[in-house]
């Protein structure tokens, strides 16, 4: 039976299997059993301070048990857990707490400039001292479960609010796109104040299957060690990860590979060679590459290696049973015959549509339609059904009237050779636009500049050409592997 909160489907599967590993986080473990009574301990805590369904609660994020336990105490209570990236100034806290009218306000350890707020390393031991004398009940549907603030690359930072009803659906999207069982163990190394891997988590809580966190894959021999010790089944890895992997530890990739069953990616595009790559080296590995946002979830996936993948350049696949796919045109009228040459703004309608920023009417206005939210991606349907990207409205460059979507330019030069990763930017003087591009080339290579003029006249038309190729040493990206385009427009004009 499906709960109205992943908390309380959290009570449940401890119920029925409390002697189960629930969460691994580094070098500690707990049983679902341990985590849901902690979670009724946190809950009966934070009662007693008054905190009540509805109230808004910022907690500083990090890889830690005790940081779940508080988290998912929150949310059993109904209140709105609000998580921060770790370290995030005490300034920029208090910015947040006044613009969300916060009731309290959680950081890790003491701050000398905030002693009027609460710490995860001051408050576990009083909460670990309490009665387990918490008795759950279902919370408000509408109420929000979360306020997540986005990465912000092109603009402000926003507060997406999640209601409870979003958090289920969108968990019944991920059980859908992964068929995730309760025997899987799914090692997740992303920030934990994130939607990307605050969602797996909620996802392998909805099945009762295991969760491994870890700070991030800097130590690739810890990475691939903590796979082998904990028989890890599935991976979330943005595709800027498995490029690394791909460049750096194939070979122990392949080998963890026999044991794994799926890996879930999203936030960017696969490039077709890393696809070809992956195909290769884990051909019975189930390969999503989902498409989605903060504000919806996921709502398409391309499975590329155990089908064969796509035979069309950018799909992202179908979308899921949970929700339905428009293509809009400038003035958010419905493309019945979209296609390559009548592309429109991706709109997803669908429960799991989320209800819009915290404080921002306009730019709430804008994106959701009620249950419609819209997006800045170009796309099309193509005629087996599949949703075909073809770049982003905010990406597109306007040349003299001609419009260019750079993830073409950039798809195809990313099959020479010498070429690691690129970015075709606009660059601008005197009023006047020109085409630059950015190559990050493989180790030891040379730029060799007609071979990517020959590769873009051979195939793309006379306009699409940069006026200049320039190689650098690093593409700018988020931690989930989003390309930061506006950062690098600043950075090459």
């Amino acid at each position: 039976m499906m709960r109205s909160s992943i908390a309380l489907m959290i009570q449940q599967k401890a119920q029925e299997h409390p002697d189960k590993i629930a969460l691994y986080v580094k070098e500690e473990s707990c049983t679902y059993g341990y985590l849901a009574q902690m979670n009724r301990k946190a809950a009966l805590w934070l009662k007693k301070k008054e905190i009540q369904a509805g109230d808004r609660v910022i907690v500083e994020a990090d890889h830690t048990l005790d940081y779940v336990y508080f988290w998912y105490g929150i949310q059993l209570l109904g209140a709105t857990f609000v998580p921060l990236e770790k370290d995030t100034p005490s300034g920029r806290i208090r910015e947040i707490a006044n613009e969300l009218d916060a009731t309290a306000v959680v950081t890790l350890t003491p701050r000398a400039d905030m002693e009027d707020v609460w710490n995860l390393q001051d408050i576990m031991p009083e909460i670990l001292e309490e009665a387990d004398t918490y008795e759950p009940e279902e919370v408000d549907s509408e109420n929000l479960s979360e306020i997540l603030f986005t990465t912000g690359t092109t603009g402000k930072s926003k507060g997406v609010m999640v209601t409870y009803a979003n958090q289920i659906n969108i968990a019944l999207a991920g059980i859908e796109t992964t068929n995730i069982q309760p025997d899987n163990v799914w090692l997740i190394p992303t920030p934990m104040n994130h939607a990307a891997g605050l969602r797996k988590v909620h996802i392998a809580m909805a099945v009762g299957s295991t969760v491994s966190l870890l700070e991030g894959f800097r130590n690739v021999k810890k990475y691939f060690q903590t796979i082998r010790d904990q028989k890890v089944t599935s991976l979330y890895l943005p595709p800027s990860a498995i490029h690394m992997l791909l460049m750096l530890a194939s070979r122990e990739l392949e080998e963890v590979g026999k044991q794994l069953r799926f890996i879930y990616s999203s936030s960017a595009a696969y490039p077709e060679v890393d696809k070809e790559k992956m195909r290769k080296l884990l051909p019975h590995v189930y390969m999503y590459n989902c498409f989605g946002s903060s504000e919806v979830g996921v709502a398409c996936t391309d499975e590329f290696c155990v089908s064969g993948g796509s035979s069309y350049v950018g799909s992202v696949g179908r979308p899921n049973s949970l929700c339905q796919i428009l293509i809009l045109d400038e003035n958010k009228n419905e493309i019945k015959n979209s296609s390559s040459d009548n592309v429109g703004l991706v709109a997803i309608k669908s429960k799991s549509v989320t209800k819009g920023y915290w404080n921002e009417p306009e730019q709430t206005a804008q994106a959701f339609q009620g249950d419609m939210l819209i997006m800045s991606d170009l796309g099309y349907f193509a005629p087996n059904g599949e949703l075909i990207l073809v770049g982003r409205s905010n990406d597109t460059i306007n040349l003299g009237g001609f419009k260019i979507a750079p993830t073409e330019v950039e798809e195809l030069v990313r099959r020479v050779p010498f070429v690691d990763e690129c970015l075709l930017i606009p660059v601008t003087r005197g009023g006047n636009i020109s085409l630059k591009l950015l190559v990050v080339l493989k180790d030891g290579m040379e730029l060799e500049q007609s071979a990517i003029q020959k590769i873009i006249s051979d195939n793309l038309e006379p306009y699409k050409m940069p006026k200049q190729i320039v190689a650098i040493e690093e593409i700018i990206k988020t931690f989930n592997g989003k390309i930061d385009r506006k950062k690098m427009i600043e950075l090459y004009q």
